[in-house]
């Protein structure tokens, strides 16, 4: 018992150690880039009075960081039962097919998207917000810091969605890698407070469709609208969705 113990924690500091490296790395990277360096030609991209923002670095790094710690445990748990093989991750990219690939990847993020929207809307429920989503948004004009800056409970189910899932829906292993590489990217994407996307993508699907760091920034803003985490799907059906055009 104690060698299992001992090597599911170290697996769990490793992917700690990991999650916040990335995170702040990656954070950083973009912080100094737009926030910092500020380049004149993405000054027209900027969503938010860059001077204005309150300084709430160092709690959104603090959060963060714990974000990250409660993260690990259940990421290393969902590899070892994996491991196991009592999940529905295949590693034969032919037992499904080849065009099951892209689905199980779409089936996810929508399955993903749809848990998030109701959950992030949950969390907006008065009570909700007060006890346990103000921390993140604390960051009115958010940054890339703000990315992973969450209260320990909206950590929790934020992580739970994508287990679960995985002991349901058949699920190629590089798929379940390139879910990850999505979900890091739109989180920090979406708080970047400038808009990234080139204009074209913005004046045609992508930003009819897919959400934005526009769409987020204004969620930020306005608190009541824009719950979405890839797409704009359930926003617009629920009619909570804003944009500015």
């Amino acid at each position: 018992m104690l060698p299992i113990i001992t090597e599911f924690t170290i697996l769990t500091l490793v992917i700690f150690f990991s999650l916040s490296l990335r995170y702040l790395i990656v954070s950083f990277l973009l912080y100094w880039l737009l926030w910092i360096r500020r380049p004149k030609s993405w000054e027209n991209r900027r969503l938010q009075d860059i001077n204005r923002r309150k300084n709430k670095i160092s709690t959104e790094i603090k959060w963060s960081i714990l974000s990250c710690l409660i993260f690990s445990p259940l990421v290393a748990l969902t590899m070892k039962i994996i491991e196991t093989g009592h999940t529905k991750v295949y590693f034969d990219p032919l037992e499904y097919g080849w065009l099951y690939l892209p689905l199980s990847l779409f089936i996810y993020l929508f399955l993903h998207d749809t848990y998030f929207y109701w959950t992030h809307f949950w969390l907006h429920k008065p009570k909700m917000y007060r006890r346990f989503h103000k921390v993140h948004h604390e960051s009115i004009n958010p940054t890339p810091w703000t990315s992973f800056c969450f209260d320990p409970f909206e950590s929790i189910i934020q992580a739970i969605i994508i287990p679960i899932l995985l002991l349901i829906i058949p699920i190629h292993i590089s798929m379940v890698v390139l879910l990850l590489i999505l979900m890091t990217l739109f989180g920090v994407i979406n708080h970047t407070g400038y808009e990234v996307y080139p204009s074209s993508w913005m004046l045609g699907f992508w930003n009819q469709y897919w959400i934005t760091p526009t769409h987020h920034t204004l969620h930020h803003h306005k608190f009541n609208c824009n719950y979405g985490l890839y797409f704009r799907f359930w926003d617009k059906l629920m009619k909570t969705d804003v944009m500015n055009n």
